[in-house]
């Protein structure tokens, strides 16, 4: 059963401090930033095998968070989430190498 399984909560903390998790076969990477409001707000980019990943925009709000460690927790559910969101309908390969059709 090994390396049949795409979902992985195995969180890794980077140098920079982002972290960095692969769920359903994508490579999540989190940061965080503080707004003119002082409030955290995460940064989520997606790839897969490099290339970018684009996940859907479903949140009109972002949250924002009053420490950096909120949001960055914060930031990893949510891309775990919108991963799992561009994934309804039709297969991740289609959509994570552009060849699926809207």
């Amino acid at each position: 059963m090994a390396g049949t399984d795409f979902r992985s909560t195995d969180v890794d903390t980077q140098r920079d401090g982002t972290l960095r998790v692969t769920h359903r076969g994508v490579d999540i990477v989190v940061s965080a930033k503080q707004n003119d409001r002082g409030a955290w707000v995460a940064q989520i980019a997606a790839s897969v095998n490099d290339k970018p990943f684009a996940l859907p925009d479903v949140e009109p709000v972002t949250p924002e968070w009053t420490t950096r460690a909120e949001a960055l927790r914060d930031g990893v559910e949510r891309g775990c989430y919108l991963v799992e969101r561009s994934n309804a309908g039709h297969g991740l390969e289609d959509s994570a190498h552009g060849s699926g059709e809207s």
